[in-house]
């Protein structure tokens, strides 16, 4: 199955929330029509990245492409309910390489 990441920086907490929501939030916000393989959350240079690791039943490239953006958008979504965050940038696996998806 194709396998895919999504990336989204966290800049903030909306009121009332706090951080440990964020990675339950992100796992829970994985579409029903992929299947979550992992969430993580670094702090490479300041700002908190939470990494979803998703993986989508196989069809054409294009079609999984653009399925794999509407789970990019849908777990953002979410997380914006609870921190603010960055625009999803999406990575997918190919061979033993993550490469970035350009829209």
């Amino acid at each position: 199955m194709p396998s895919f990441r999504v990336q989204v920086s966290v800049q903030g907490m909306r009121p009332g929330h706090r951080p440990p929501e964020v990675p339950d939030t992100a796992r829970q916000a994985v579409p029903e029509a992929a299947h979550c393989d992992d969430v993580r959350v670094d702090v490479p240079r300041g700002a908190p990245v939470v990494t979803v690791r998703f993986s989508i039943p196989p069809a054409n490239r294009d079609d999984e492409d653009a399925r794999a953006w509407a789970c990019a958008e849908t777990i953002r979504s979410a997380l914006d309910e609870v921190a603010v965050v960055s625009a999803p940038r999406v990575l997918r696996r190919r061979g033993g390489e993550w490469l970035a998806l350009l829209r």
